[in-house]
């Protein structure tokens, strides 16, 4: 009997014991619970960082995994069928007309070029490829065989065909495709400058007018590569005097008074200015940063 008893009360306490235990668990109020809480969240936490992964970062590993040809984009104009258009790509930074029909092709395939065109992207950056124009599709796969895979300058050439439905915009043919080497890209000016300023500034380099004119200012309208105010495209009458130009001009500074809706040059040396102080009759002097491009 008193064994029975014993035993009875034994597994009262279990049970009371094992039931607060329960209890404490349970209750959000509980210090341990919390805890047993935060260390779960923190495990999941952790789980979906490390499940996370950059968008950026994972079209940069597929690019640098697939080949040369899976990245290029869908809109690209390269034919798979042979055109009598050959772009070479990854050519040097400085690489002229003369260097490609004497350097990369040779002189019998000089005569068989109808003319050549450098491209640039929307802000006139060159895009280190021109567009090699032959009379006909065998001349075009003869130089394409001649120059792909070439080393040139340290630069390995690519040699692709050029779907002939797929041309340059009028605007870009026009002032980048005939420019010869005489053509220059000019901006950085402030808006209200016009191309009678600018060769009135310009007069001790040679200018000439053709069939366009020798200054005047990059068009504005429409979806074009040239949508900036303040640029303007000069013509000079020989190759080494738009280098020359160029040399000069790039990165130089031109100071102006900034007078509300008037606003003057200032005359006199520019390295006197310092940026951001107010002249002595209350206007603000403003410095610009001239860019000058040579346009093949």
């Amino acid at each position: 009997m008193f064994f029975h008893r014993s035993l009875q009360m034994r597994l009262t306490n279990v049970f009371r014991d094992w039931n607060k235990s329960c209890v404490s668990m349970l209750l959000p109020c509980q210090p341990a619970a919390m805890q047993c809480r935060a260390l779960t969240y923190s495990k999941d936490s952790k789980s979906k960082d490390e499940k996370h992964i950059d968008p950026v970062e994972h079209r940069r590993n597929i690019r640098q995994t697939l080949g040369s040809r899976q990245r290029r984009s869908v809109a690209s104009d390269i034919s798979t069928a042979p055109t009598n258009i050959v772009r070479l790509s990854n050519l040097p930074l400085h690489t002229t007309p003369a260097d490609i029909r004497y350097a990369l092709a040779s002189k019998s395939f000089a005569s068989r070029i109808n003319f050549l065109m450098f491209e640039y992207d929307y802000n006139l950056r060159p895009l280190n490829s021109c567009r090699v124009t032959l009379f006909n599709t065998q001349d075009a796969s003869d130089f394409l065989i001649r120059t792909n895979r070439i080393i040139f300058a340290g630069n390995r050439v690519r040699a692709d065909f050029v779907n002939k439905s797929t041309i340059p915009n009028k605007t870009r043919d026009k002032y980048v495709g005939n420019a010869l080497g005489r053509l220059v890209f000019l901006y950085g000016y402030p808006p209200h400058m016009n191309q009678h300023q600018i060769r009135d500034y310009y007069r001790q380099y040679d200018l000439v007018d053709t069939t366009l004119p020798g200054v005047q200012p990059a068009p504005q309208q429409g979806q074009t590569f040239l949508c900036r105010r303040g640029a303007f495209i000069l013509q000079f009458s020989t190759t080494l005097e738009a280098h020359r130009f160029v040399r000069d001009v790039q990165n130089s500074e031109y100071v102006y008074k900034d007078v509300g809706n008037k606003n003057d040059r200032v005359e006199g040396e520019t390295s006197a200015f310092q940026a951001g102080n107010a002249a002595e009759d209350g206007t603000k002097q403003r410095k610009c940063i001239i860019r000058a491009i040579l346009l093949h």
